[in-house]
């Protein structure tokens, strides 16, 4: 479930995660194991992004749960609990948008595009070439047209940038007179002019730069904050200095409250699966031998 709840994050919402399993102080009550996907947004905080617990038989013995095995006897459940929630919207909205307001990766965006016709007081031609483009790109695209005459385009403008829509559309006088649009990017701003009979496919390959882009930005941010460190006094610089740390542990409570108290709130996200075999390397939190890798940050 951790391999679908990583391609929902990244595929859809454009956000890296970290896939894991939680801490002994930090998994769920009483459940054997909890494993997690882990995102790090740009205040500097970590958040968990969704959740798996392995529960064993621990609540079914509790609501008395059981089922007939095949030699007809009675056996408590063996249970998990899957948890993706709407939470995971909180992290896409945090980790992309700007002081504008939301930025709305393409694939999960209600509007991907939407048309501005610029009005003037001969414009007629205007709204009909406008209608025009939102019905040819009706058949690929969810398009939407603001066609409302109470407010200036750049009042629109600015709404649906709030609105995060990811591709505006707009079209004036003399784009009809060239048969052509004005495309404009809301995850970087850039403007192009596209001929009309070339939207479709202009459209189509906007749609996913800016989905490749706004990974690949926050890939950049998520990798270029995390501080590998064996060093104490390292894992409290980068902590200050709202970091993730991946850090050598001895995998132990009482060590990690007082990471914990001495970071000022820093705790235990999840230990990766890919560990290296074998861990030569001392917690340099407490200097016991380390069992784990673990990554830490202050979090939500």
């Amino acid at each position: 479930i951790l391999d679908l709840y990583k391609r929902v994050f990244e595929e859809l919402y454009a956000v890296p995660v970290l896939k894991g399993k939680k801490s002994e102080k930090e998994k769920f009550a009483g459940a054997i194991f909890t494993t997690s996907v882990e995102a790090f947004i740009p205040n500097g905080k970590a958040i968990q992004g969704a959740t798996s617990h392995c529960l064993g038989q621990n609540f079914a013995k509790v609501f008395d749960i059981k089922f007939l095995d095949e030699n007809k006897q009675s056996q408590y459940v063996w249970q998990n609990s899957w948890g993706l929630t709407t939470r995971s919207i909180g992290i896409m909205i945090m980790m992309h948008s700007d002081d504008k307001g939301l930025v709305l990766p393409p694939r999960i965006a209600p509007v991907q595009a939407v048309v501005v016709p610029i009005f003037y007081k001969d414009s007629k031609g205007v709204l009909e070439e406008s209608r025009k483009v939102k019905d040819m790109l009706s058949t690929m695209f969810e398009i939407e047209l603001d066609d409302r005459t109470e407010y200036t385009p750049g009042w629109k403008f600015n709404e649906w940038e709030m609105k995060g829509v990811p591709v505006r559309i707009e079209i004036g006088p003399k784009d009809v007179e060239k048969s052509q649009v004005v495309l404009v990017r809301r995850d970087t701003g850039i403007k192009s002019f596209v001929p009309v009979t070339e939207l479709k496919n202009t459209l189509a390959k906007t749609l996913d730069d800016i989905q490749s882009n706004l990974f690949n930005k926050a890939k950049k941010f998520h990798d270029d904050n995390i501080v590998e460190t064996k060093d104490w006094a390292e894992f409290m610089s980068a902590i200050k200095n709202k970091k993730m740390v991946y850090s050598p542990w001895c995998g132990e409570t009482e060590c990690e409250e007082w990471i914990k108290d001495k970071t000022d709130g820093a705790k235990s996200l999840n230990i990766p699966f890919n560990l290296p075999k074998k861990i030569s390397d001392n917690c340099p939190q407490c200097g016991k031998p380390a069992k784990v890798w673990c990554y830490f940050a202050k979090s939500y």
